[in-house]
């Protein structure tokens, strides 16, 4: 066992926690390697986190270069959408042209001219899909994909982050909550946390990147990922077989379904996904990808009334002094 890891068990068994040693892990994301502990406190299981001074945070379009391989993935994404909607018009365009034809056979003009009038509606409707999408062209998709980043993704900033012991996974809330800020203040009350508390929006984005300057925790491609990532709720149970439920640098599962909302100290803001709006309402590439990046933020809406425990989820962190 390495010097460090006699000093990392030494201060949290200082703490007087009764955690459980249960191995030293290695974990390795981005070609950085490192070696913690992973624990077990009262069933649940935590690592250390080592921290970080003076660590680069959130994200600005304009100083923050996206990697070859995202830009590579989001291209094929914009070629393939236009293959895609260029071939639902002639399908549909094909299919209306018979309809008409057999209306004007049997000489029913009004029936071929409302035919005519749907057909110009489908394919309206059609264009503005496609246009949503970003699938017009790359400049078009561009231009929407950094004007959406620059709405949903935290502002650019350094930070120090101090060493911290971490809940592996996120929890469901046991109940629903009121509203956000009853939800923050009764996870952080020590009544019901014990030690624990929640991670500040800084600590968060650095659990989920680990400091790394990539849009995306593992790393500058979507090429594999891309799928997954579609198909929330549809991959594989078995976390070993994927890339996005596999654990970060850190050895953490985080930001791995757009479905859950994860609670951080904030009133204002959510971390790891959109509750699967995105995904759910068929939205593209444009509004899915950015809720799984560690500096997407969600605004709590006025819809959300309740916290629902189906969605909203919460990760205890306890800072080592």
């Amino acid at each position: 066992m390495s010097e460090a890891l006699d000093t990392i068990r030494s201060r949290i068994e200082a703490l007087g926690m009764d955690f459980e040693f249960k191995k030293p892990i290695k974990t390795s994301m981005n070609h950085i390697e490192r070696e913690t502990w992973l624990l077990e406190y009262e069933g649940s299981q935590f690592v250390y986190v080592a921290g970080q001074k003076n660590v680069t945070l959130g994200w600005d379009i304009h100083q923050c270069p996206l990697g070859d391989g995202v830009l590579d993935s989001l291209r094929e994404y914009v070629e393939q959408g236009q293959e895609y909607y260029q071939d639902e018009m002639e399908e549909m365009k094909a299919d209306y042209e018979q309809q008409i034809m057999e209306a004007a056979a049997k000489g029913n003009a009004k029936k071929a001219d409302e035919l005519r009038a749907e057909l110009a509606e489908e394919l309206d409707a059609l264009k503005d899909e496609m246009e949503e999408d970003g699938c017009t062209g790359w400049e078009d998709f561009m231009a929407k994909w950094n004007a959406h980043l620059s709405e949903c993704l935290s502002p650019l900033r350094t930070a120090d982050i101090g060493d911290m012991i971490v809940e592996v996974d996120c929890r469901y809330l046991e109940q629903d909550a009121p509203s956000l800020e009853n939800a923050v203040r009764f996870l952080k009350d020590p009544k019901n946390s014990g030690h624990f508390t929640l991670a500040t929006e800084d600590e968060w984005e650095y659990l989920c990147n680990g400091g790394a300057r990539t849009l995306f925790r593992w790393g500058d491609t979507l090429s594999d990922v891309l799928s997954e990532i579609f198909n929330v709720g549809c991959v594989s149970d078995v976390r070993e077989k994927t890339i996005l439920e596999q654990p970060n640098m850190l050895g953490l599962f985080i930001a791995y379904n757009s479905y859950k909302y994860e609670i951080i100290d904030n009133t204002r803001y959510v971390k790891g996904g959109d509750g699967g709006c995105s995904l759910c309402g068929g939205d593209g590439a444009l509004y899915i990808l950015p809720c799984y990046t560690a500096f997407y933020r969600e605004s709590v809406r006025e819809y959300h009334q309740t916290l629902s425990n189906d969605y909203f989820c919460y990760r205890r962190i306890l800072r080592l002094p």
